[in-house]
């Protein structure tokens, strides 16, 4: 008697078809990329093959090889993948430089100029934002952005500043007259011309310099500057507010008289 024993045979499919629809395709090939692998039939395996191709391009020395043909289907060749030419470096244009120069370019300094003596019809603050707003920086001795030496009432006294504007060639301009300061701001120009007055030694009383000095730091550490240098130059406006004071308490004692 025949017997007949049926055996298991057991059968590799393809990944790709089993992912894609869940159909079974006995597997021909594996693929293996570190440590996974993947079993596909002949069309996978050249689809999947032409991917790496196109990808990563042949491998040097590799022999050009036609691709593995499914039943049925056209040989493909191998085509080697043809190398892409690098893009040339952009050239800047010439306007482009300069616009790079031009903003790495420091900006143009700011004019100064020294203001010596009062301004008729404007107080100490006053005149010097006049002249901030109309682009300038007030300065207390020439440097070398100073243009101009604006020079108001008593403006002699500053000997200091008419010396800096004869050893530098500052031009002056005189606005001790009622009007000529205003005529200015309005107009926007300040302009030099005007000749300079000689430095006053002395004040009306005789008092020299350096003793005038003494007493207007004396009077400012008892009325509001406690902590004035005892040496070096007294500030513009602790000058203007002794000015002020004695000239307030000159007025007062001839009213009264």
């Amino acid at each position: 008697m025949r017997k007949t024993v049926l055996v298991p045979v057991l059968k590799t499919l393809c990944d790709a078809h089993v992912a894609r629809d869940g159909s079974e395709q006995e597997a021909t090939d594996t693929l293996a990329l570190g440590a996974r692998t993947w079993d596909l039939c002949t069309e996978h395996a050249a689809t999947f093959g032409r991917y790496l191709v196109d990808a990563l391009g042949v491998p040097e020395g590799a022999p050009a090889e036609t691709s593995p043909v499914a039943p049925g289907a056209e040989p493909v060749a191998v085509v080697e993948p043809v190398p892409v030419a690098e893009p040339s470096p952009v050239v800047e244009s010439q306007r482009d430089v300069e616009d790079v120069s031009e903003e790495a370019a420091e900006p143009a300094p700011v004019p100064s100029v020294m203001l010596a003596g009062d301004v008729p019809g404007y107080d100490y603050q006053a005149a010097r934002d006049a002249l901030r707003n109309a682009g300038y920086e007030v300065v207390g001795r020439a440097v070398s952005t100073t243009v101009l030496l604006i020079l108001g009432e008593r403006g002699e006294n500053n000997g200091h500043k008419l010396r800096d504007a004869v050893e530098r060639g500052i031009p002056c301009m005189d606005v001790r007259k009622p009007g000529r300061f205003k005529s200015a701001v309005l107009s926007g120009e300040f302009v030099g011309g005007d000749p300079l007055p000689e430095p006053v030694k002395v004040d009306r009383s005789g008092v020299s310099d350096r003793e005038r000095n003494r007493v207007i730091r004396a009077w400012a550490r008892e009325n509001g500057w406690p902590h004035l240098p005892v040496q070096g130059r007294v500030p513009m406006q602790v000058r203007h507010a002794y000015e002020l004071a004695h000239q307030d308490a000159s007025e007062g004692k001839a009213a009264a008289a």
